[in-house]
């Protein structure tokens, strides 16, 4: 009996050795916090549609953070679409910026990225409504007046190019940016895509080649990722079941940052109408920015925060 159970004892102790040591964790971080953050005022251009947060450790004009917002409408028109700036500096209280919106039109899922002294912000343009998507890169030395405007990812026909996520990895040195690119609305045979584009410099993402992460017959879109006790993790959206009334965050792991990544087991991640998340390492801890639904029916949105243990 005592050989058995030293036997189990060494068994169990090898797959947390190598769980830990040699393989990811394949478990996202437990949620310790969570709470409001942004929401769209009364009658302002943003009411009812605040739906993904963009955070940048700025440190400038007297706040430590910056975060950059934009709206959901994504079957409306393009002009609804716009970005705004709100900023903190214990990421709990937000100040949202007078001059908004700082982007006016045709501007969906803003993220930004402070490199070299300026800010580069990409995001998603459309030809209308909901139709074929591209992405775009712009450029700014005060964090508020972006110009210089180029075509990161261009339009295909059919094809959506949206939901950009730029991150910068410590262990190589590279900038990527993540994005969903897909055929959602084409008759037969639909694919939900995650690709991503790496680049030493940012001036260069524009010509770099993209290549596809993940891939799915069925919703899954809106990619970040973040390297958190050694692990990367990746989060998506998708939904709970086949109605397609209930959006679900849910999490992938991987050793590297572009490729392997399987379910971790504790998902879904969000679970009540949560899509839409950011994730950033912050003052050594795991913050999650994302959108919560109030009314599906009525597309009402909200910006919530949570911070993992």
């Amino acid at each position: 009996m005592r050989t058995i159970k030293k036997a189990i004892f060494v068994f169990s102790l090898c797959v947390v050795f190598h769980t830990t040591v040699f393989g990811q964790s394949n478990r996202y971080p437990e949620i310790v916090d969570d709470q409001l953050v942004i929401q769209g005022d009364k009658c302002g251009w943003d009411v009812d549609a605040v739906h993904t947060f963009s955070i940048v450790e700025a440190n400038k004009d007297g706040y430590k953070y910056w975060g950059y917002y934009g709206l959901d409408h994504y079957q409306n028109d393009v002009h609804l679409r716009k970005a705004g700036i709100a900023r903190s500096n214990n990421l709990l209280d937000w100040d949202k910026y007078e001059g908004n919106p700082i982007i006016a039109t045709n501007c969906r899922w803003p993220t930004v990225i402070l490199y070299n002294n300026k800010f580069y912000m990409f995001y998603a343009e459309y030809k209308k409504a909901n139709g074929d998507s591209r992405i775009v890169m712009a450029e700014s030395d005060n964090g508020i007046d972006f110009e210089n405007k180029r075509v990161v990812v261009p339009y295909a026909d059919g094809h959506q190019n949206q939901n950009p996520f730029i991150y910068f990895n410590k262990n190589d040195g590279y900038y990527y940016l993540f994005y969903y690119n897909g055929t959602e609305q084409a008759k037969v045979n639909p694919r939900w895509n995650i690709h991503v584009k790496k680049c030493k410099d940012l001036a260069d993402m524009p010509v770099q080649q993209s290549y596809e992460v993940l891939s799915s017959s069925k919703t899954l879109a809106a990619p970040s990722v973040a390297y958190y006790n050694g692990t990367y993790y990746l989060l998506v959206e998708e939904f709970a079941d086949d109605t397609h009334q209930s959006w679900v965050t849910n999490a992938f792991s991987s050793m590297s940052i572009d490729k392997g990544y399987e379910r971790v087991a504790n998902n879904p991640i969000l679970y009540k109408n949560d899509a839409c998340a950011f994730q950033y390492v912050l003052d050594g801890h795991l913050y999650v920015t994302y959108s919560h639904c109030l009314n599906i029916n009525k597309g009402n949105w909200v910006m919530r925060m949570m911070k993992a243990k």
